[in-house]
């Protein structure tokens, strides 16, 4: 029985020390499920008014080429977050993220202001807005699928990672139904003031999660 005793501890500390033995983190799976409805909703708000203030500026091909490029850097910000995921707190990640988002979000409607001044400046403006947009985008998906692995079980990951994007695109989905109503009574600026409230809601959400160590 002593034996016994000193095998199941022993486990224990393995299994605390082990990150990958760790069963599912209901807690963070939940509150990062929530966070994810929020700014899921947040971006599918958000994103018919950028679209429509790309195509007011340069019609078409400004919509185009500025949508293209936020994929472009989507990507490259992925490929770098993939690189540095575990050198570096996750909950940093997002939450860094969600400040960012939250300055590029109030940035765009602003920019028509800086077109009084030149045309030039404001695209120019306009492109580092896109690239921070992108980046921070790639970043934070890849980081959020790395995370969500380590706090799901192998047994559970897929019904769990399946319901969390399914549930967040649907509400993202919801969202944009929801712009196109929004978009004939308020701006591009009210409408990104909106969304700021949302995203700070969402940030107070993340505050909560903790480092898979802190699992069990």
């Amino acid at each position: 029985m002593v034996a016994d005793k000193k095998n199941n501890i022993t486990a224990k500390q393995d299994t605390t020390k082990n990150p990958a033995r760790l069963e599912d983190n209901d807690k963070n799976y939940k509150i990062m499920f929530i966070a994810n409805a929020i700014l899921s909703f947040a971006d599918g708000l958000y994103y018919p008014f950028l679209i429509g203030f790309l195509y007011n500026i340069g019609n078409i091909p400004l919509t185009g080429a500025g949508l293209g490029l936020i994929l472009i850097f989507d990507s490259i910000g992925s490929y770098f977050a993939g690189k540095w995921a575990d050198k570096y707190d996750k909950k940093l990640y997002f939450l860094l993220s969600s400040i960012v988002s939250i300055i590029v979000f109030i940035a765009y409607p602003l920019l028509p202001l800086l077109e009084r001044i030149d045309h030039n400046f404001m695209l120019i403006v306009l492109f580092a807005l896109v690239f921070i947009d992108g980046i921070t985008d790639g970043a934070w998906d890849t980081i959020e699928a790395i995370y969500l692995a380590d706090i799901t079980s192998k047994a559970s990951r897929s019904n769990k990672m399946g319901f969390y994007w399914g549930a967040g695109g649907a509400i993202s989905g919801v969202a944009m139904l929801s712009a196109g109503f929004l978009g004939l009574h308020i701006n591009f600026l009210t409408a990104a003031l909106i969304v700021v409230l949302i995203y700070l809601s969402g940030f107070l959400m993340l505050l909560r999660i903790k480092e898979i160590v802190d699992k069990k």
